[in-house]
């Protein structure tokens, strides 16, 4: 005789309708982002309440954007610089900012009308600014953000991961200060200083610190001072003096660690007490190049002139060099990706597995602009991005 399923008690009802419910109400939330999704990708509304909204929206839509793959045909005669976004790719020139999808869709171009346009990226915004002048915008993928007028010339501009900025400016009282804003971008805190002049600026990932790279005349030579402040509080908690190099770059690898690329010498600094966790001597070389990735730093050393060949020299976070590569030319740009190291000269854009070990080489067009990791190695000439594709070690 077949059993007769049990009846459900009035609490098991209620647990199992309550599951049902919960189970709708997560298929209408997904319902209701995707439509978002789209009403914020047709009217192309963004205010500063639908912020968060737009840039996960315009993050997950760059994927959805289908292009027919690299090369792609594009017109970067007046090229300036190019940063990866997240998934998006970010192409200046002087005239625009464009966006590209992974498969080579120009998902959205920002006409700037800047004169001296700069551009520095997150992971779902970037920031473009005006070298000496006044005008700041924050976009993402699909739409400007926020337009904010400083009340002094802009000297850098940079974003940390959760999308707070620190922005460098001349001074009317001082010889230069930084302004940092949240995501929102209302200002935090602005940090003033009159014993030298500050030239680059950045936070740490969860921007609970501040680098403040500046520069100052002593006898006739240039001398580097570096700021770390506490954001919570604005204060210093200490300075990095030198008085025998200036700083090319500083960079934040994790919260509690700065690298600074010095022209004699990278260190790494401990940014809780100042203390120097690592270093690495060019011996007597010019830093020409350098990247961050993968817990790595890969550095090209050479000259400034380019007569001379360059070495690649790859270290790990603390600076101990893991090994060093031969080019057998002179290096203007390297970009490390997840399996290779691409080293660009003027004839060639040669190819390095991360083991050292030589991969093969490409002839670089006469209109070779940069290259950049984003999925890979993306060769920007004038007139197309190219992919160049992994070679495979014979």
């Amino acid at each position: 005789m077949e059993q007769q399923p049990r009846r459900l008690t009035r609490k098991e009802l209620l647990r199992r309708n309550k599951k049902i419910a919960k189970r709708r109400q997560m298929r209408l939330t997904i319902i209701a982002v995707a439509v978002t999704a789209v009403l914020v990708h047709i009217t192309g509304l963004y205010g500063a309440s639908l912020a968060y909204l737009g840039d996960f929206v315009s993050s997950g839509m760059v994927y959805m954007q289908f292009g027919a793959g690299f090369p792609a045909q594009v017109e970067n005669q007046t090229y300036k610089q190019s940063e990866k976004m997240g998934s998006s790719l970010c192409v200046l020139d002087a005239d625009s900012l464009s966006f590209y999808s992974p498969t080579a869709d120009k998902v959205y171009e920002y006409y700037h009308s800047m004169q001296n346009p700069v551009i520095s990226a997150s992971e779902k915004r970037v920031a473009v600014y005006n070298s000496n002048d006044t005008s700041l915008k924050i976009l993402n993928a699909h739409d400007v953000l926020f337009s904010h007028e400083m009340e002094n010339d802009i000297i850098h501009a940079s974003l940390a991961h959760n999308n707070y900025a620190a922005v460098t400016t001349k001074s009317q009282s001082y010889n230069g200060e930084v302004k940092v804003f949240d995501s929102q971008m209302q200002e935090v805190f602005t940090w003033l200083n009159a014993k030298s002049f500050p030239v680059q600026s950045f936070l740490s990932p969860k921007a609970a610190h501040l680098a403040v790279s500046c520069v100052l005349t002593v006898d006739g030579r240039l001398q580097s001072h570096i700021y770390i402040i506490d954001t919570e509080t604005g204060e210093e908690k200490f300075v990095l003096e030198n008085s025998d190099a200036v700083a090319l770059g500083i960079e934040f690898i994790r919260e509690d660690t700065l690298i600074v690329f010095y022209t004699d010498k990278a260190t790494a600094i401990n940014i809780e007490d100042g203390s120097v966790k690592g270093q690495y001597s060019y011996n007597g070389a010019d830093l020409t190049a350098y990247d961050i990735k993968n817990a790595q730093v890969v550095m090209a050393l050479g000259d400034y002139d380019g007569f001379s060949t360059s070495e690649l020299v790859l270290c790990d976070l603390s600076l101990e060099k893991v090994l060093d590569i031969d080019t057998q030319q002179a290096v203007t740009a390297v970009k490390m990706t997840n399996q290779r190291i691409f080293a660009l000269g003027s004839e060639k854009i040669s190819q390095y597995t991360l083991k050292g070990e030589f991969a093969g080489e490409t002839a670089a067009k006469n209109n070779v602009k940069d290259i950049a990791d984003y999925n890979g190695c993306i060769v920007i000439n004038g007139d197309s991005l190219e992919k160049l594709e992994k070679a495979d070690i014979k």
